[in-house]
């Protein structure tokens, strides 16, 4: 019988401690955007989505999501990707929970990110996680200048924070194409049917690959790198123009250029689908 006690005071105090563990990390106030008590009543219409959804009833701001050592992980490339960009603080959200499976960058100065994204992001490695970080902080650039993007095609918005998503993997992640390609193989399975808002997966996966050439050779402010990804996305990667016929933009150097020269017929055969997903894993 004291066994039996035994044993089911051990269960209570494992019960309180998940309980207690559950409302440490469940934060209604010291960890939200102002006004906001829940992630499921924020308002979409000022936000780029990562996905189609919104954040479900069941959940609620966290302190940390997934665990500890990836939320900071999270932290790390999200402050990274805002210095990068020249953004300064772009405060930080976590929706923990059931119906997370979202990240969100808001016209009002701030992301969200969703505890089932970022698992999901962390089941393809570090770099995944990396690049949807610098995607989300890229709507950030393009909510703080109206000039940017400079694109006017349905999709531009969100092909542009693919290419700068690129970009800032080359910059500050790494240069093994290798890695990249793994880290972008997890946006491009949310990626829309032909002309939704979020391109295909094809042209993501072009507009990712000419953000990481761009910066293969050189750093851009943010204008230019919006320059020079319209110049040669809209002219040859989607337009499929001659080389001979592709002037080099006065915002980009000739050995920049070249180098994205170089590789035109390539970004012209990935937006296509010409080039398989496995073969665009295996580019140099």
């Amino acid at each position: 019988m004291k066994k039996f006690k035994f044993i089911i005071a051990l269960l209570c105090i494992s019960l309180l401690t998940v309980q207690c563990t559950q409302e440490e990390n469940n934060l209604t106030n010291d960890n939200a955007p102002t006004g906001i008590s829940s992630p499921s009543m924020l308002d979409v219409n000022n936000a780029d989505h990562y996905t189609v959804d919104g954040f479900g009833p069941n959940s609620y701001w966290a302190e940390y999501i997934v665990n500890q050592s990836t939320t900071n992980f999270l932290k790390t490339e999200h402050n990274e990707a805002a210095s990068f960009f020249g953004m300064g603080n772009v405060p930080l959200y976590l929706a923990g929970g059931d119906g997370t499976f979202n990240a969100l960058s808001f016209s009002n100065g701030y992301i969200v990110w969703g505890e089932e994204l970022l698992a999901s992001a962390l089941s393809y490695g570090n770099a995944a996680i990396a690049y949807v970080a610098a995607h989300e902080m890229g709507h950030q650039v393009q909510f703080r200048d109206n000039t940017i993007p400079s694109g006017n095609h349905v999709s531009a918005t969100e092909l542009e924070a693919d290419g700068f998503g690129g970009y800032f993997i080359r910059r500050t992640y790494t240069s093994n194409w290798n890695t990249a390609a793994s880290a972008y193989n997890f946006s491009q399975t949310l990626a829309g049917p032909n002309g939704s808002s979020h391109g295909t997966a094809s042209q993501r996966r072009s507009a990712f690959r000419l953000g990481y050439l761009l910066g293969d050779n050189g750093t851009y402010s943010n204008r230019n790198f919006d320059r020079n990804f319209f110049y040669y996305y809209d002219y040859y990667v989607v337009g499929g123009r001659l080389k001979s016929e592709l002037k080099k933009p006065a915002s980009i150097e000739q050995s920049q250029h070249e180098n994205i020269v170089a590789h035109l017929e390539e970004l012209h055969k990935i937006y296509t689908g010409e080039i398989s997903e496995e073969e665009f894993l295996n580019l140099n």
